[in-house]
Protein backbone atom coordinates (compact mmCIF):
# COMPACT_ATOMS: atom_id res chain seq x y z
CA UNK A 1 0.00 0.00 0.00
CA UNK A 2 2.46 2.23 0.90
CA UNK A 3 4.38 1.65 -2.26
CA UNK A 4 1.29 2.70 -4.18
CA UNK A 5 0.94 5.80 -2.31
CA UNK A 6 4.99 6.59 -3.26
CA UNK A 7 4.04 5.97 -6.71
CA UNK A 8 1.07 8.71 -7.01
CA UNK A 9 2.97 11.22 -5.06
CA UNK A 10 6.08 11.15 -7.51
CA UNK A 11 3.07 11.04 -10.28
CA UNK A 12 2.11 14.20 -8.87
CA UNK A 13 5.09 15.60 -8.86
CA UNK A 14 6.41 14.52 -11.90
CA UNK A 15 3.57 15.03 -13.77
CA UNK A 16 3.07 18.96 -13.75
CA UNK A 17 6.65 19.20 -14.80
CA UNK A 18 6.39 17.08 -17.68
CA UNK A 19 3.30 19.12 -18.75
CA UNK A 20 5.33 22.17 -18.58
CA UNK A 21 7.58 20.64 -20.66
CA UNK A 22 5.42 19.68 -23.10
CA UNK A 23 3.58 22.54 -23.50
CA UNK A 24 6.81 24.69 -23.27
CA UNK A 25 8.01 22.65 -26.47
CA UNK A 26 4.50 23.43 -28.30
CA UNK A 27 4.11 26.77 -27.29
CA UNK A 28 7.20 28.77 -26.68
CA UNK A 29 7.62 31.27 -28.31
CA UNK A 30 3.88 32.03 -28.78
CA UNK A 31 4.80 36.11 -28.59
CA UNK A 32 7.34 38.78 -28.74
CA UNK A 33 10.83 38.85 -27.62
CA UNK A 34 12.68 41.82 -26.03
CA UNK A 35 16.20 41.22 -26.56
CA UNK A 36 17.90 44.11 -24.45
CA UNK A 37 21.03 45.31 -25.69
CA UNK A 38 22.60 47.56 -22.13
CA UNK A 39 24.25 50.19 -24.36
CA UNK A 40 22.99 53.21 -26.10
CA UNK A 41 22.12 53.38 -29.95
CA UNK A 42 25.47 52.96 -32.12
CA UNK A 43 28.20 51.23 -30.54
CA UNK A 44 29.23 47.87 -31.24
CA UNK A 45 26.75 46.43 -28.87
CA UNK A 46 23.76 47.37 -30.95
CA UNK A 47 25.08 46.94 -33.92
CA UNK A 48 25.67 43.49 -32.99
CA UNK A 49 22.39 42.97 -31.91
CA UNK A 50 20.67 44.47 -34.81
CA UNK A 51 22.65 41.81 -37.06
CA UNK A 52 21.17 38.98 -35.71
CA UNK A 53 17.58 39.66 -34.78
CA UNK A 54 16.05 39.66 -37.89
CA UNK A 55 17.29 36.18 -37.69
CA UNK A 56 16.43 34.87 -34.66
CA UNK A 57 12.55 36.40 -35.05
CA UNK A 58 12.59 34.00 -38.43
CA UNK A 59 13.85 31.07 -37.17
CA UNK A 60 11.76 31.08 -33.95
CA UNK A 61 8.73 32.74 -36.05
CA UNK A 62 8.19 35.49 -33.60
CA UNK A 63 9.12 39.37 -33.19
CA UNK A 64 11.97 40.10 -31.57
CA UNK A 65 11.96 43.62 -30.20
CA UNK A 66 15.55 44.90 -29.71
CA UNK A 67 15.54 47.39 -26.83
CA UNK A 68 18.30 49.73 -25.48
CA UNK A 69 18.80 49.84 -21.82
CA UNK A 70 21.95 51.63 -21.23
CA UNK A 71 24.12 53.14 -17.94
CA UNK A 72 26.55 51.94 -15.65
CA UNK A 73 28.80 50.54 -18.76
CA UNK A 74 26.13 47.63 -19.22
CA UNK A 75 25.11 47.14 -15.62
CA UNK A 76 21.55 48.82 -15.53
CA UNK A 77 19.81 46.63 -18.55
CA UNK A 78 21.61 43.27 -17.23
CA UNK A 79 20.01 43.76 -14.01
CA UNK A 80 16.92 44.09 -15.93
CA UNK A 81 17.30 41.10 -17.27
CA UNK A 82 18.01 38.98 -13.89
CA UNK A 83 14.97 40.73 -11.98
CA UNK A 84 12.76 39.83 -15.18
CA UNK A 85 10.64 37.26 -15.40
CA UNK A 86 12.29 33.85 -16.01
CA UNK A 87 10.11 33.05 -18.95
CA UNK A 88 12.38 33.62 -21.92
CA UNK A 89 10.63 36.67 -23.12
CA UNK A 90 13.49 38.51 -21.57
CA UNK A 91 16.75 37.94 -23.21
CA UNK A 92 20.48 39.91 -23.04
CA UNK A 93 22.82 40.91 -25.69
CA UNK A 94 25.41 41.10 -23.08
CA UNK A 95 28.97 41.86 -23.54
CA UNK A 96 32.19 41.54 -21.88
CA UNK A 97 32.47 44.83 -20.12
CA UNK A 98 29.20 43.70 -17.98
CA UNK A 99 30.10 40.42 -17.84
CA UNK A 100 33.48 40.83 -16.94
CA UNK A 101 35.07 44.08 -16.21
CA UNK A 102 32.43 45.78 -14.77
CA UNK A 103 31.99 43.43 -11.76
CA UNK A 104 35.74 43.07 -11.19
CA UNK A 105 36.73 46.92 -10.77
CA UNK A 106 33.25 48.81 -10.26
CA UNK A 107 31.35 49.17 -7.46
CA UNK A 108 28.29 49.55 -9.29
CA UNK A 109 27.46 45.61 -10.38
CA UNK A 110 25.51 44.29 -7.78
CA UNK A 111 25.22 40.72 -9.36
CA UNK A 112 27.62 37.77 -10.20
CA UNK A 113 27.23 36.95 -14.19
CA UNK A 114 28.17 33.33 -13.42
CA UNK A 115 25.41 32.70 -10.72
CA UNK A 116 22.66 34.96 -11.98
CA UNK A 117 22.93 34.34 -15.87
CA UNK A 118 22.82 31.73 -18.30
CA UNK A 119 25.13 31.48 -21.37
CA UNK A 120 23.54 30.87 -24.67
CA UNK A 121 25.23 32.08 -27.64
CA UNK A 122 28.85 33.29 -27.96
CA UNK A 123 28.38 36.27 -30.63
CA UNK A 124 31.80 38.10 -31.73
CA UNK A 125 34.99 39.32 -30.21
CA UNK A 126 36.06 42.68 -31.73
CA UNK A 127 39.06 44.20 -31.39
CA UNK A 128 39.79 47.91 -29.49
CA UNK A 129 41.61 50.53 -31.39
CA UNK A 130 43.56 53.19 -30.06
CA UNK A 131 43.05 56.56 -32.23
CA UNK A 132 42.87 60.00 -32.25
CA UNK A 133 41.81 62.50 -35.44
CA UNK A 134 43.09 62.78 -38.36
CA UNK A 135 44.42 66.29 -37.60
CA UNK A 136 45.65 65.14 -34.78
CA UNK A 137 49.60 65.79 -34.40
CA UNK A 138 50.01 62.00 -32.93
CA UNK A 139 51.02 59.72 -35.86
CA UNK A 140 51.61 56.51 -33.24
CA UNK A 141 50.44 55.51 -30.36
CA UNK A 142 54.16 56.12 -29.07
CA UNK A 143 54.64 59.32 -29.87
CA UNK A 144 51.19 59.90 -28.09
CA UNK A 145 52.38 58.28 -24.44
CA UNK A 146 56.07 60.15 -24.95
CA UNK A 147 53.84 63.35 -24.74
CA UNK A 148 51.86 61.95 -21.69
CA UNK A 149 54.21 61.43 -19.40
CA UNK A 150 56.29 64.87 -20.08
CA UNK A 151 52.72 66.41 -19.88
CA UNK A 152 50.82 64.27 -17.54
CA UNK A 153 46.59 65.44 -17.82
CA UNK A 154 47.31 67.54 -20.50
CA UNK A 155 45.23 64.87 -22.76
CA UNK A 156 41.70 63.72 -22.87
CA UNK A 157 40.63 59.89 -23.36
CA UNK A 158 37.00 59.60 -24.52
CA UNK A 159 35.75 55.90 -23.38
CA UNK A 160 32.18 54.37 -23.69
CA UNK A 161 31.90 53.29 -20.28
CA UNK A 162 34.38 53.60 -17.23
CA UNK A 163 34.63 49.92 -17.19
CA UNK A 164 34.60 48.17 -20.70
CA UNK A 165 37.18 46.01 -22.37
CA UNK A 166 38.16 49.29 -24.08
CA UNK A 167 38.58 51.36 -21.49
CA UNK A 168 40.43 48.23 -19.46
CA UNK A 169 42.74 48.26 -22.53
CA UNK A 170 43.44 51.88 -22.01
CA UNK A 171 43.87 51.20 -18.95
CA UNK A 172 46.39 49.09 -18.63
CA UNK A 173 48.43 50.75 -20.72
CA UNK A 174 48.49 54.11 -18.88
CA UNK A 175 49.62 51.95 -15.50
CA UNK A 176 52.25 50.05 -17.25
CA UNK A 177 53.77 53.32 -19.41
CA UNK A 178 53.35 55.73 -15.64
CA UNK A 179 51.18 58.27 -17.79
CA UNK A 180 48.64 60.15 -16.75
CA UNK A 181 45.40 60.57 -18.71
CA UNK A 182 42.13 61.91 -17.28
CA UNK A 183 38.58 60.09 -18.84
CA UNK A 184 35.58 61.25 -20.29
CA UNK A 185 33.61 58.66 -19.86
CA UNK A 186 30.12 58.11 -22.27
CA UNK A 187 27.39 55.30 -22.41
CA UNK A 188 28.94 53.72 -25.22
CA UNK A 189 31.46 53.91 -27.84
CA UNK A 190 28.80 55.15 -30.37
CA UNK A 191 28.46 58.28 -27.50
CA UNK A 192 32.03 58.84 -27.33
CA UNK A 193 32.76 59.18 -31.00
CA UNK A 194 31.32 62.51 -31.12
CA UNK A 195 33.29 63.91 -28.99
CA UNK A 196 36.73 62.85 -30.48
CA UNK A 197 35.40 63.88 -33.58
CA UNK A 198 34.37 67.62 -32.18
CA UNK A 199 37.60 67.89 -30.19
CA UNK A 200 36.79 67.88 -27.10
CA UNK A 201 39.18 64.94 -25.94
CA UNK A 202 42.58 63.91 -27.77
CA UNK A 203 42.38 60.75 -28.10
CA UNK A 204 39.71 57.35 -27.80
CA UNK A 205 39.75 53.52 -27.17
CA UNK A 206 36.48 52.41 -28.81
CA UNK A 207 35.94 49.07 -30.92
CA UNK A 208 37.29 48.77 -34.42
CA UNK A 209 33.15 48.29 -34.93
CA UNK A 210 32.06 51.63 -34.10
CA UNK A 211 35.30 53.48 -35.23
CA UNK A 212 35.90 51.71 -39.06
CA UNK A 213 33.75 53.98 -40.52
CA UNK A 214 35.09 57.07 -39.64
CA UNK A 215 39.04 55.65 -40.05
CA UNK A 216 37.68 55.07 -43.80
CA UNK A 217 36.61 58.24 -44.38
CA UNK A 218 39.72 59.59 -43.51
CA UNK A 219 38.20 61.76 -40.05
CA UNK A 220 40.01 59.69 -37.45
CA UNK A 221 43.54 58.00 -37.68
CA UNK A 222 44.03 54.42 -35.95
CA UNK A 223 47.30 54.60 -33.65
CA UNK A 224 46.75 50.80 -32.46
CA UNK A 225 44.44 47.48 -32.41
CA UNK A 226 44.45 45.32 -29.87
CA UNK A 227 44.28 42.22 -32.42
CA UNK A 228 46.24 39.14 -32.54
CA UNK A 229 47.41 40.38 -36.16
CA UNK A 230 46.91 42.98 -38.45
CA UNK A 231 43.20 43.85 -39.77
CA UNK A 232 42.85 42.80 -43.36
CA UNK A 233 40.62 46.31 -43.72
CA UNK A 234 43.02 48.29 -41.96
CA UNK A 235 46.45 46.78 -42.76
CA UNK A 236 48.51 49.88 -41.78
CA UNK A 237 47.37 50.15 -38.02
CA UNK A 238 50.34 48.33 -36.25
CA UNK A 239 49.05 45.29 -33.16
CA UNK A 240 49.81 46.37 -29.68
CA UNK A 241 51.69 43.82 -29.38
CA UNK A 242 54.08 44.63 -32.33
CA UNK A 243 54.51 48.23 -30.68
CA UNK A 244 55.82 46.58 -27.69
CA UNK A 245 52.59 46.31 -25.54
CA UNK A 246 51.31 42.77 -25.45
CA UNK A 247 49.06 43.01 -22.58
CA UNK A 248 47.25 45.41 -24.10
CA UNK A 249 45.00 42.94 -26.13
CA UNK A 250 41.48 42.40 -24.81
CA UNK A 251 38.52 42.23 -27.28
CA UNK A 252 35.25 43.39 -26.87
CA UNK A 253 33.04 40.16 -27.35
CA UNK A 254 29.34 39.45 -27.09
CA UNK A 255 26.62 36.55 -26.68
CA UNK A 256 23.42 35.76 -25.76
CA UNK A 257 22.38 35.24 -22.09
CA UNK A 258 18.93 34.43 -20.33
CA UNK A 259 18.31 35.02 -17.03
CA UNK A 260 19.25 31.71 -14.32
CA UNK A 261 16.33 30.48 -14.19
CA UNK A 262 14.28 30.41 -17.31
CA UNK A 263 12.65 26.46 -17.26
CA UNK A 264 15.56 24.18 -19.65
CA UNK A 265 12.87 23.31 -22.09
CA UNK A 266 12.34 27.65 -23.07
CA UNK A 267 16.02 27.11 -23.13
CA UNK A 268 16.11 23.79 -25.08
CA UNK A 269 14.18 26.09 -27.81
CA UNK A 270 16.79 28.87 -27.82
CA UNK A 271 19.84 27.08 -27.82
CA UNK A 272 19.54 25.43 -31.41
CA UNK A 273 17.58 28.60 -32.70
CA UNK A 274 20.67 30.73 -32.13
CA UNK A 275 23.06 28.01 -32.64
CA UNK A 276 21.17 28.26 -36.45
CA UNK A 277 21.38 32.23 -36.36
CA UNK A 278 25.00 32.70 -35.98
CA UNK A 279 25.55 29.88 -38.62
CA UNK A 280 23.61 31.31 -41.21
CA UNK A 281 25.93 32.94 -44.39
CA UNK A 282 23.62 35.95 -44.85
CA UNK A 283 24.00 36.58 -40.72
CA UNK A 284 27.99 36.10 -40.92
CA UNK A 285 28.27 38.38 -44.51
CA UNK A 286 26.28 41.06 -42.23
CA UNK A 287 28.35 40.71 -39.08
CA UNK A 288 32.14 41.10 -41.70
CA UNK A 289 30.39 43.91 -43.23
CA UNK A 290 30.78 45.52 -39.92
CA UNK A 291 34.11 44.15 -38.40
CA UNK A 292 32.03 42.09 -35.84
CA UNK A 293 33.03 38.71 -37.48
CA UNK A 294 31.18 35.89 -36.01
CA UNK A 295 32.66 33.67 -33.44
CA UNK A 296 29.97 31.09 -32.18
CA UNK A 297 30.18 28.75 -29.27
CA UNK A 298 27.49 26.97 -27.89
CA UNK A 299 26.44 27.18 -24.54
CA UNK A 300 29.01 24.63 -22.85
CA UNK A 301 32.23 25.93 -24.78
CA UNK A 302 30.80 29.81 -23.99
CA UNK A 303 30.77 29.47 -20.03
CA UNK A 304 34.34 27.85 -20.21
CA UNK A 305 35.54 31.01 -21.87
CA UNK A 306 33.63 33.24 -20.06
CA UNK A 307 35.53 32.04 -16.56
CA UNK A 308 38.26 32.06 -18.14
CA UNK A 309 38.12 35.63 -18.98
CA UNK A 310 36.82 36.41 -15.78
CA UNK A 311 40.18 34.66 -13.83
CA UNK A 312 42.46 36.64 -16.28
CA UNK A 313 40.80 40.09 -15.54
CA UNK A 314 41.22 39.10 -11.93
CA UNK A 315 44.87 38.89 -12.09
CA UNK A 316 45.94 41.80 -13.99
CA UNK A 317 42.99 43.98 -12.50
CA UNK A 318 44.83 43.09 -8.66
CA UNK A 319 48.54 43.81 -10.03
CA UNK A 320 47.57 46.79 -11.50
CA UNK A 321 45.25 47.85 -8.48
CA UNK A 322 42.62 48.01 -10.19
CA UNK A 323 40.19 46.10 -8.21
CA UNK A 324 37.02 47.37 -6.38
CA UNK A 325 37.46 48.12 -3.22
Amino acid sequence: MKRWRIFWLVCCFAFPAFLWEVQAQEKYPNRSIELVTPYAPGGSGDIGARIYSDEMAKILNVPITVVNRPGGSGVHGTIYVIKAKKDGYILLNGGSGAMVFVPIISKEATFDPLRDLVPLAHFSSVPSVFDVRSDSPFKTLNELIDYARKNPDKLKNATGGPSNPSYFNFKILCVKNNIKIPTVPFDSGGEALPALLGGHVDMSCQTITTEAPHIKAGKVRGLAITSKKRHPDFPNIPTTAELGYPYVNFQVWFGVFAATGVPQPVLNVLIPALERVFKNPEVIDKANRVNMPIEYMGPEEFRKFFESEINIVRKIAQDANLIKK
